[in-house]
């Protein structure tokens, strides 16, 4: 198996994490349409790998989750799952990513897990929360906290 197939398959892994948790804490899977149909006053709901809006190079956005909740999200919330257990390309794509999180309004959450990013660059990305759209960097157990205490 190569590294890029191993490193999808991680990625896979805490995207299906993150789904269970959202599941858990009472938010429907619903498609991508389903979701762009539904207003802020609809049972808590979420869609995965979907299309809100365009990247700062004016391609499609596609997010990881993108989630609503009539009570703490009624205009949505964005999960970015990064996974990195080696050395490698990702955090190198941080800023880009931070970039595309600023240019458009939704709300974002990072988590961030497998410990592999280069030196720096998780405080680097911890050090962005608070400006812009950013709102939080979690490990998985920040972010299943995070859930169990009511954050999502």
């Amino acid at each position: 198996m190569t590294e890029g197939t191993r490193a999808n398959r991680s990625g896979f892994r805490l995207e299906s994490w993150v789904k269970d948790y959202l599941q858990e804490c009472g938010y429907n899977d619903v498609s991508a349409k389903a979701f762009r149909e539904q207003n802020g006053d609809d049972e808590p709901c979420f869609a995965k790998q979907c299309v809100i809006g365009q990247s700062i190079y004016g391609t499609k956005r596609k997010v990881d989750f993108v989630l609503r909740h009539p009570k703490l999200w009624p205009g949505g919330l964005v999960i970015q799952c990064k996974w990195q257990a080696s050395s490698g390309s990702v955090d190198e794509k941080y800023p880009y990513e931070l970039a595309c999180i600023n240019h458009l309004s939704f709300p974002t959450i990072i988590v961030l897990d497998g410990g592999g990013y280069k030196p720096g660059a998780k405080e680097w990305l911890l050090g962005q929360v608070g400006s812009g759209n950013i709102r939080h960097v979690f490990d998985m157990g920040q972010f299943a906290r995070f859930c169990s205490r009511g954050g999502i």
